[in-house]
């Protein structure tokens, strides 16, 4: 089943690249505007394919199977791995490229917070989801 959502998931990708094509930011502060304006919508939508627990893209799906073994909750493990793939991206870019490329401060800012901000969207998530499932049992 991953493979049908990693392909809708890329299609809205590149359908939300196609809207915001002609954005455009005229400074440093606009810039990190957006970053952050994209981290909150990746930890929504995170938040809300965990909390939904039903198929995982394989980042998730991973990072959820290393929770059931590890004594480890989601948000911290999501960070942490986040931030492993980054430090590998940077590793693969230096030593075939010999520079960083393709990694900066957003980079890092969005591996460490996506994490960060799915723990606390996922707490009302959560107790919305058992609510609207207890009332739909009725």
């Amino acid at each position: 089943m991953q493979i049908p959502v990693a392909i809708v998931f890329g299609m809205m990708i590149d359908f939300s690249v196609y809207l915001l094509r002609n954005l455009q930011y005229s400074s440093y502060f606009v810039q990190w505007i957006f970053c952050l304006i994209g981290i909150i919508v990746v930890a929504v939508g995170v938040s809300m394919e965990v909390t939904a627990n039903v198929v995982t893209l394989a980042g998730e799906g991973l990072v959820l199977a290393i929770c059931k073994v590890l004594p480890v909750k989601f948000s911290n493990m999501k960070m942490c791995f986040d931030c492993v793939l980054v430090v590998i991206a940077a590793l693969i870019s230096i030593l075939m490229k010999g520079e960083l490329l393709g990694i900066r401060e957003g980079t890092i800012a969005a591996a460490v917070f996506v994490g960060l901000l799915s723990k606390p969207i996922c707490l009302p998530m959560t107790k919305w989801m058992n609510q609207w499932i207890s009332v739909k049992e009725k």
